[in-house]
């Protein structure tokens, strides 16, 4: 430093205040930044938009885990009967239960998934150095009654389509009272409500889901349903009821049936015939184009090519 002249020092001495301001400032920056990003990302995921999108994708991808497990030979009854549920409050607009419902069929298909399959049983050694089968697992055909696993309990036939029938049957009836509260079809579907409420209370759960509709169609409700497959009639040979529906049902019964035993939109949910080319609720095409890189086929569900990992966003 002896050998600096005045102005040197100077001038050292004022670059490294610049340098020190310079980096408060670009701290002080960085810290800003950093609290508007979290900020940003509070608003983000408290949007409705966003709640129902992370409702809508756990749903999803427990709906295809099933299906991989079903798939494996795996029973997940119970599994299928959350996805139901979180479907249906889904379709409500209660998506933080339905992520919550979802969230609870996740955990309990991947307790399923790592439960070791009762059907296959290792061979046992004899102590003579031969081979013997193990005891039959409890359940099983061999195994003695008293062995036997009780029964998965069964979600009721229709349940979940009329309890969904029936909020949006109050959604609806709330629009028109708002509106027309003093016209005849509004005062037709309140009373329809109420009849289809007891229904579902006495558990005539078709008798509630054919009420629930009327009243919605009363209340001016866009009412989007599946038609009935035709009945077989009686003495004659033809198509046969709905899946899941009993011999004899009547047309309210095989109506809840197809809607509970159909395909669903992957983007919105809605139902879906075997015949349909796009989606009754968004228009959607059932089928979806291919990748621009390879030429794979792809689902409007797709984010990514299952081929080559190109990305559709």
């Amino acid at each position: 430093m002896s050998g600096l002249t005045p102005i040197e020092i100077f001038a050292i001495v004022l670059v490294v205040i610049l340098c020190a301001v310079m980096a408060g400032v670009g701290l002080l920056l960085l810290q800003g930044l950093r609290r508007r990003r979290d900020q940003l990302r509070g608003e983000l995921s408290g949007k409705p938009e966003a709640i129902g999108d992370r409702a809508f994708n756990r749903i999803a991808m427990a709906r295809r885990e099933a299906d991989l497990l079903a798939s494996q030979g795996a029973e997940v009854p119970r599994a299928r009967e959350l996805i139901g549920e979180a479907q249906a409050a889904f379709d409500g607009r209660q998506f933080d239960r339905a992520y919550e419902i979802a969230q609870s069929a996740h955990e309990t298909l991947v307790a399923a998934r790592q439960r070791p399959p009762s059907a296959s049983r290792p061979i046992a050694p004899a102590a003579s150095g031969e081979t013997r089968e193990a005891p039959p697992a409890p359940g099983s055909a061999t195994a003695p009654p008293e062995a036997a696993a009780p029964p998965a309990p069964k979600l009721p036939a229709h349940r979940a389509e009329s309890q969904f029938q029936l909020r949006l049957l109050e959604e609806d009836l709330a629009r028109a009272q708002s509106d027309r509260a003093n016209d005849g079809r509004t005062l037709r579907a309140k009373a329809l409500s109420v009849q289809a409420q007891q229904a579902f209370d006495r558990s005539d759960y078709a008798e509630a889901f054919r009420l629930a509709l009327k009243g919605r169609r009363e209340a001016g409700g866009a009412v989007e349903t599946l038609a009935p497959p035709p009945t077989r009639p009686k003495g004659a040979g033809g198509p046969g009821p709905a899946a899941g529906a009993p011999e004899g049902a009547s047309d309210a019964a095989l109506a809840a049936a197809a809607v509970a035993s159909a395909d669903r939109c992957p983007d919105c949910g809605h139902p879906m015939t075997a015949g349909d080319a796009f989606c009754r609720g968004c228009g959607t095409p059932r089928k979806g184009a291919t990748c621009a890189q390879c030429g794979a086929e792809r689902t409007p569900a797709d984010t990514f090519c299952g081929r080559c990992g190109a990305s559709f966003a």
